[in-house]
């Protein structure tokens, strides 16, 4: 009887210690990246605020956004940058089920649900093209590692953008992608 005790309590342990380790190889770190993507070239810094929850700071250049009601159009100019500042809060919430599939939660790996709330700056005041904007959206988002230093970032949801010189706003499909 006390051998089946010592075992049942060795096996019971050896699970217990198991289930610690996973949790604690899936907590998340802060990191920094330069971005380049849909929205230009950029520096994120994706700052940990808890074990499921980050939030990316990121600044860059790339195109500006003309808006007006019920229109969004992206212009980019290599040579008259707009510039762009975002805050993303992202919620990660598969971390230990891919840690326990034997799937990697390097650099932050994971399924998420975001926020983001983004500014843009004109790309050329003279001409008008493009002009101060706010761009929020909610968003489904997957984060991979590849290899050891490199991250994919995708998320695709539903925004709403804002011109702020004209007071114009429209809905627009929120998706991008960054490497």
């Amino acid at each position: 009887m006390k051998k089946l005790f010592v075992l049942t309590f060795l096996i019971g342990f050896k699970h217990l210690s198991f289930g610690q380790t996973a949790s604690s190889d899936t907590k998340l770190s802060s990191l920094a990246k330069v971005d380049f993507g849909l929205q230009g070239i950029g520096f994120t810094y994706e700052l940990k605020l808890s074990n499921k929850v980050t939030i990316d700071l990121s600044a860059g250049a790339g195109g500006g956004y003309d808006i007006a009601e019920g229109y969004l159009n992206y212009k980019a100019e290599l040579r008259k940058p707009a510039f762009y500042f975002s805050f993303t809060p992202k919620y990660f919430y598969n971390r230990n089920s891919r840690k326990l599939q034997g799937q990697t939660t390097l650099l932050n790996s994971g399924n998420y649900i975001g926020l983001r709330l983004k500014y843009v700056t004109p790309n050329d005041r003279q001409t008008d093209l493009t002009r101060n904007s706010i761009l929020t959206n909610i968003h489904w988002g997957i984060q991979r590692a590849i290899g050891n230093n490199w991250i994919l970032n995708f998320h695709s949801g539903i925004g709403y953008a804002q011109d702020i010189d004209y007071n114009f706003g429209t809905l627009y499909p929120a998706i991008d992608i960054k490497f």
